[in-house]
């Protein structure tokens, strides 16, 4: 009996893919391309990214001041300010008298700017460098009662008269000195505040007890 031998079939042996050959050529044409797109499209956003900016830097932006207030009906003077102010011009709005307390021809007049509004009344005579003689100005207050006025930003020195709801003055202070924070009061209810040239109501006579009258 005789053995015989099978051969043993080989496996099969696998081929590698060969890799296709890098286009060199063909990268340089896209990248070229890319190039040539991104430098059209280039200023166009640096243009839209500079106006963004230069809108931005456009906003205007606000500051809240708070505005200075020399003659005021309070006690407490508001904050001072560093801002310069335009000088202000006298306008004339009407004309005041005063008169003798027993009556009869008046003592003197002036022609009178009011500071009838809060604002008004803030801002007062400051800021005025001079005045002339025959001028003031005429505080109508709401009220009959207390008034305290101080000298802050106030350059004229000022005879400040307080005056009742009757017209009759009760209290005067006499050169009153400048760009001063010291309270100057009334002796008593005040619904009227005549401010005039430090040393007018000694030339003229005028005392407590006299009245005003306006038009």
């Amino acid at each position: 009996m005789s053995n015989s031998s099978q051969a043993t079939p080989a496996a099969p042996v696998k081929k590698k893919k060969k890799k296709p050959a890098t286009n060199w050529k063909q990268i340089i044409i896209v990248g070229t391309m890319i190039i040539a797109g991104l430098s059209m499209v280039a200023p166009g956003i640096f243009s839209w990214i500079g106006s963004l900016t230069s809108n931005r830097n456009a906003y205007p932006t606000s500051e809240v001041v708070t505005p200075p207030s020399t003659n005021s009906a309070t006690t407490e003077p508001a904050p001072a300010s560093n801002e310069a102010m335009p000088e202000p011009v006298f306008k004339k709005e009407g004309e005041l008298f005063f008169q003798p307390a027993a009556g009869g021809k008046a003592i003197a007049k002036i022609d009178i700017e009011k500071a009838e509004t809060d604002q008004e009344r803030m801002q007062g005579l400051m800021f005025r460098k001079s005045m002339d003689e025959d001028k003031g100005m005429l505080f109508i207050m709401d009220n009959n009662e207390q008034q305290s006025f101080f000298m802050r930003n106030t350059y004229i020195p000022l005879d400040i008269i307080f005056v009742d709801e009757n017209n009759v003055i009760n209290t005067i202070h006499e050169n009153t000195k400048i760009l001063n924070d010291n309270s100057l009061p009334s002796n008593g209810p005040a619904k009227y505040v005549v401010e005039v040239n430090g040393g007018y109501t000694k030339k003229h006579g005028i005392k407590v007890g006299d009245k005003i009258s306006w038009q």
